[in-house]
């Protein structure tokens, strides 16, 4: 028997309040980061296109959304065991987030951080090979994704990919679940399940990616809970 989805819910979550409690926001990205390290979103894909990287071309790649920076840190690591030139642009709206993230990079001099809001970034086109974005697509207006994912397009020369968790009754009780194991503050523990109700279901995504000139078919199911969608085919 075919369960549907449960209801989206565009109610805000804790992290996106004008005002949030420091302490709080650096637990929050502590177990963000937590939850990366455990599960690996994505790792060894970029890891392998870091491995078949010309190593005499700078590596471009500008995250949208980047938190902490741990997963930049990442990039940054691989390149350098590949002795590839890094360049690579973390993107928040958020000072105190950007604040937190700064404070972690001391010996990252190929990150750079740039506060801007997602949906005007302020870089001309083709000005990075990659542009991702993960677990960000939920908390921007819905009326703003379409030219979003354009913009994100535009700004790739390869790529462009957006990782975000799937809605649904079993990605929602597994998240609840998921989150009082692992997360050690109570935000994380309130937006983890109201992000999954907030984001979109697979059929969702393929359509918006369909209304934003992306490639429907490349939008997939992805470890864990969450869907990937690209632009375009590359590699």
């Amino acid at each position: 028997m075919f369960v549907p989805p449960p209801r989206e819910e565009r109610r805000e979550e804790l992290l996106d309040l004008p005002q949030v409690d420091p302490v709080a926001l650096r637990t929050t990205l502590e177990d963000l980061s937590r939850i990366h390290r455990l599960v690996g979103v994505g790792d060894a894909e970029w890891a392998q296109r870091i491995a078949d990287w010309p190593i005499s071309r700078p590596f471009r790649m500008l995250d949208v959304g980047a938190g902490s920076c741990i997963f930049l840190r990442s990039i940054a690591l691989l390149c350098r065991r590949r002795r590839i030139k890094a360049i690579l642009v973390g993107v928040d709206r958020s000072l105190p987030i950007l604040d937190i993230a700064r404070s972690g990079l001391g010996s990252f001099p190929e990150i750079r951080l740039v506060q801007s809001d997602a949906v005007a970034l302020p870089f001309p086109p083709q000005s990075f090979d990659f542009v991702v974005c993960s677990l960000l697509l939920h908390h921007l207006p819905g009326a703003s994704w379409e030219g979003f994912l354009r913009q994100m397009a535009a700004l790739a020369t390869e790529q462009a990919v957006v990782s975000d968790l799937r809605r649904g009754r079993a990605e929602y009780w597994i998240t609840w679940a998921f989150t009082r194991l692992v997360a050690r503050g109570a935000m994380t523990r309130n937006d983890g399940p109201l992000s999954v109700l907030r984001a979109l279901t697979l059929e969702e995504a393929r359509a918006l990616a369909g209304r934003s000139d992306w490639n429907p078919q490349l939008v997939r199911r992805s470890f864990p809970l969450r869907y990937r969608m690209r632009d375009r085919r590359s590699g």
